[in-house]
């Protein structure tokens, strides 16, 4: 298994919904993510920016796609097993806050 780390800091708008499960939004990607507990939801974003990034591989559409964001990332050619490490940030969004003062 090789790991791919991606060279960027993703954030993520993070809000806890009315059934009280905790929901992740990523605009960058255009993502949502939702799971019952936070340490869930941490772990589910972290599944799916690899499973995104496995199937951008598998099209061969990484390159365009990171590059497009000024991302990048080694990918060795002969990888049979890759598993992307991509470094997000969540944002605790309160109920009144807009996802503008995130973008200042």
């Amino acid at each position: 298994m090789v790991v791919v780390h991606i060279d960027t800091e993703i954030p993520w708008l993070i809000s806890r919904a009315d059934s009280d499960h905790w929901v992740g939004f990523c605009d960058a990607p255009a993502l949502t993510v939702e799971s019952e507990t936070w340490a869930e939801l941490m772990e589910d974003i972290a599944l799916v920016l690899d499973a995104m990034f496995q199937d951008l591989l598998a099209g061969n559409e990484l390159d365009p796609f990171l590059r497009d964001r000024g991302w990048t990332a080694h990918v060795p050619i002969d990888a049979e097993a890759v598993r992307f490490d991509v470094p997000f940030i969540p944002v605790l969004m309160q109920p009144n806050d807009s996802t503008a003062a995130v973008h200042r």
